[in-house]
């Protein structure tokens, strides 16, 4: 069995469980893994992340970009919330901005392409 730990976060009454040894950037490598050996390579790719938790994530899909896994042409953006450093290329203010970005995104993808 695997061992469990719980962090209590400091911006304040979050959890996070999780399994001893697994972070976000050991699944986003594993869901890329499992694409690339199903002849499937993404060409749009999103991650959105506040704190340290999330810099392997970051730190994983940038790497990524530079290899089989991720499409020559595809689209990457690691955005991190809050300036501060980070392996993430961009940076959004607050959440506020996420549901912005989000919208626009919705709108575009409704948006039809005639020929």
């Amino acid at each position: 069995m695997n061992d469990v730990f719980i962090l209590l976060s400091p911006k304040g009454p979050n959890w996070l469980v999780c399994f001893q040894g697994v972070s976000k950037g050991l699944v986003a490598k594993r869901l890329l893994s499992i694409m690339q050996e199903n002849e499937l390579s993404p060409d749009f790719v999103l991650c959105i992340g506040d704190d340290r938790s999330d810099e392997d994530m970051f730190e994983v899909i940038t790497t990524s970009m530079a290899g089989p896994s991720i499409a020559e042409n595809a689209e990457v953006f690691a955005c991190t919330v809050g300036r501060k450093p980070s392996k993430a290329k961009y940076y959004l203010d607050d959440t506020a901005e996420i549901v912005r970005l989000m919208q626009g995104l919705a709108s575009v993808s409704e948006q039809t392409v005639t020929v």
